[in-house]
């Protein structure tokens, strides 16, 4: 949008409950062309020579007498100017009201500001459409609502249009203006799914990809249609706006904004505002259903790939938690894998990021690594095979990983490890160290020319003692690093140690719960079976 040239400041009008001016300021004056002397004592809108503004501003004026503040457009100067009314307790008791007027193109940057700041917040669907009917009324609109199609929210990121042109949508937020008194969210829920036929407004307005206009009839034409009944009181809405919300070249939905009688209908200024605001909402709209779409692949792919049982050894026992992030699905994952001779493999490890490109990455390394450990390779080259699988990979991926082998019979272990935390040992004496492991370069980081080559170090676990795998969810965040995470994780073990292992697993979990929710979080316990 273009700037706009300097122009008055907003005005102040001190007005009475019966629509009296009482207190009129410079900025008014420069803005309406009246001075105090002739304002103060008349009608707002018969000094403005704008009688259709009466109506609207008496009910502007009961609803601020009231207590409470009102937005809006009023019909006070050419295509209407955005107007707060707020109440002011006066010493005699009585209430007065405040008026702060903006120019009319004020109120248009205002509002694509406020916009700006508060659409888009989050890449929640709903609290986006939520977002977008919260900024435009009562300001802009006396309703507001905001409508995509039902095809896009079924995952279909290329969503074809009907055959006859009808439009299947979702309405996935209204608003109402406060000074309405019908309850119409109950007329409107939120979450139904609407066919509008091809002739409506607003299924012409996605297959032609331009804004329409219309008044109440058409939309108790479409609600009668729809329902087979009049809803009452819906022709007050009488100047209507069907704006395309169109993202990528493609229509997602549309925005409906309507105004009711007693209040200037859209006019031009009004038209390039919607499209500006819809340009707006329709980008953080897709933005949404991408993550949408993108979050429950990765959700349906990591739940396939994180194992729902672990089978112990005789003279082991494993217990086991997975705790996904709460802003996305990331590449955290662990196997348990019998070998032969009642002998088993423990791996787990973590691909860098989150969302898909890290559940893809995550699933192909834990299948290679239980195909890779089944084969009985040794801990050092199942990790050697695994770099060299990384580094296929994207190129912006890379992992830590873990790999160990144990004997239930002996409690001998091999392991090797690629720049995954440390293991912890909680001891029976109530101490806990860190299990003996030899250091090596994550996955997929080393030059393809020069693999990495990993040591592999013996290591045994005590009778009654209780090694944990995790990965650095439950370490690390921004209120502390790495070896202070460790060290509380060593306090929460020994603390919840005495228990069985399924108890001491919730139980560090417990300790720990601050650390949940930033980062997919993966815990591994094992204990020789008494």
């Amino acid at each position: 949008m273009s700037e706009q040239p300097a122009g008055p400041e907003p005005a102040t009008v001190l007005l009475a409950q019966d629509g009296r001016i009482t207190g009129w300021s410079d900025d008014a004056a420069r803005l309406f062309g009246h001075d105090a002397r002739d304002a103060v004592g008349a009608a707002l809108p018969a000094l403005l020579g704008r009688p259709a503004a009466a109506e609207p501003l008496a009910a502007a004026l009961k609803m601020a007498g009231s207590g409470r503040s009102w937005s809006g457009v009023l019909p006070l100067s050419g295509d209407g100017v955005s107007v707060t009314c707020a109440p002011i307790a006066c010493a005699d008791g009585v209430t007065a009201v405040t008026l702060t007027v903006s120019p009319p193109w004020a109120g248009g940057l205002e509002l694509l500001n406020e916009a700006g700041r508060r659409i888009g917040s989050t890449l929640d669907l709903h609290r986006t459409a939520r977002e977008i009917v919260a900024v435009t009324v009562p300001r802009f609109a006396d309703a507001g609502a905001i409508y995509v199609l039902e095809r896009l929210l079924a995952d279909d990121d290329q969503p074809a249009a009907e055959a006859d042109g009808s439009a299947v949508v979702r309405r996935l937020a209204v608003a109402f203006a406060e000074d309405d008194p019908r309850e119409w969210s109950r007329e409107f829920p939120v979450n139904e799914v609407i066919v509008y036929p091809p002739s409506t407004p607003y299924a012409r307005c996605l297959t032609a990809g331009g804004m329409i206009e219309f008044g109440g009839d058409a939309v108790q034409d479409a609600m009668a249609r729809q329902t087979g009944r009049v809803i009452d009181g819906l022709l007050d809405h009488v100047s209507l706006l069907a704006v395309p919300l169109v993202a990528r070249g493609r229509s997602l939905g549309f925005a409906v904004f309507s105004r009711k009688r007693g209040r200037l209908p859209f006019a031009a200024a009004d038209t390039a505002l919607a499209a500006e605001l819809a340009g707006r909402a329709a980008t953080c709209v897709d933005n949404a259903c991408l993550y949408r779409r993108e979050h429950r692949t990765a959700t349906t792919l990591k739940a396939g790939l994180v194992p729902t049982g672990v089978a112990a050894p005789p003279g082991l026992e494993i217990a086991h938690r997975y705790l996904p992030a709460a802003s996305g699905v990331g590449g955290d994952w662990y196997d348990v894998v019998p070998l032969p001779g009642d002998r088993v493999a423990v791996v787990i490890g973590d691909s860098v990021g989150h969302g898909v490109t890290a559940a893809a990455a995550m699933g192909q390394l834990r299948v290679a690594a239980h195909t890779l450990a089944s084969c009985e390779f040794p801990p050092a080259e199942v990790l050697e095979r695994l770099d060299s699988i990384a580094q296929d990979l994207d190129a912006a991926q890379f992992a830590t990983c873990l790999c160990m082998v144990c004997d239930p019979a002996t409690l001998r272990c091999e392991l090797a490890c690629a720049g995954h935390p440390p293991p912890l040992l909680a001891l029976p004496d109530g101490t806990a160290r860190r299990f003996a492991f030899p250091h090596g370069l994550p996955l997929g980081v080393s030059d393809p020319a020069h693999p990495a080559a990993y040591e592999q170090a013996p290591a045994e676990i005590p009778a009654g003692a209780t090694l944990a795998f995790y990965t650095d969810g439950l370490v690390e965040s921004r209120m502390r690093n790495v070896d202070e995470g460790i060290s509380r994780l060593a306090s929460a073990l020994v603390a919840s140690q005495a228990g069985t292992l399924e108890e001491t697993a919730d139980g560090v979990l417990a300790l720990l719960s601050d650390q949940q929710g930033h980062d997919d979080i993966a815990l591994l316990l094992l204990r020789p079976a008494p």
